[in-house]
């Protein structure tokens, strides 16, 4: 009785989440632009070439502090491939381990002075700045993703500060921040803006349901903001 029990249960709870599944996809097809895409917000290319030294500081103080978490209580050692897969999900802002993103804006005092990335107290929307860091902390961390997983797997004592030297100064070497090309240069600023929380949640639930779509090979879906999709539609595309 109860192995009956088990398996109806399991078969209701896999029904559900295909329904689930088949209404945010439905949703997602309604919230999609132009030629079938979710509209998403485009980084600012020459920006993320200069946060570079700032966002990979904080992206690898980040995964150091994630690594850390895992490790606590754990009675075998973490995997280099799970590291690996931490490392990947580290510069993805729609991923659990990419969330901290969200948490940036980019600032400027003047035309030409030097970018800022300020941490906010708030999980924010992703918007350009939102994805311009996440292209600054990806043009690390793609090349450097095994390099970074094997050096959290031998050396599990490594300190936060040696870390970041390692990954950002030497390795990628874009610590420190070279200032010839922020002369003159303005970053298109935006207001950093606090995610909704009914949005959080639905993303939160977009992230399960891509979870389930790919453990059973469906097709992901994609929640946009309508708010957030008015403000990309005009877009500049220079920057």
């Amino acid at each position: 009785k109860n192995v009956h029990s088990a398996a109806e249960e399991s078969r209701l709870m896999s029904k559900a989440l295909l329904r689930v599944w088949a209404l945010a996809l439905a949703v997602a097809a309604q919230q999609m632009g132009p030629g079938g895409m979710p509209l998403e917000a485009k980084p600012v290319f020459k920006s993320s070439k200069l946060v570079e030294c700032a966002v990979c500081n904080e992206a690898t103080e980040e995964l150091h502090r994630q690594v850390a978490l895992k490790r606590e209580g754990r009675k075998t050692k973490v995997g280099e491939d799970e590291l690996q897969d931490m490392a990947s999900a580290l510069c993805d802002p729609d991923d659990d381990g990419g969330e901290w993103l969200t948490y940036f804006d980019i600032t400027q005092s003047e035309p030409g002075a030097p970018l800022k990335v300020e941490k906010q107290d708030y999980v924010g929307e992703c918007r350009r700045e939102c994805r311009t860091i996440a292209k600054a902390c990806a043009a690390v961390y793609d090349e450097h993703r095994e390099d970074v997983a094997e050096l959290l797997y031998k050396s599990e004592a490594i300190s936060a500060e040696k870390f970041k030297a390692k990954v950002c100064s030497k390795w990628a070497a874009v610590c420190p921040q070279a200032k010839r090309d922020q002369e003159a240069y303005e970053h298109p600023d935006e207001w950093w803006l606090p995610v909704d929380e009914e949005m959080y949640k639905m993303k939160h639930m977009q992230r399960v349901i891509n979870q389930q779509a790919n453990k059973y090979g469906k097709q992901p879906v994609q929640f946009v903001d309508p708010m957030q999709s008015a403000m990309f539609m005009d877009q500049d595309d220079e920057f």
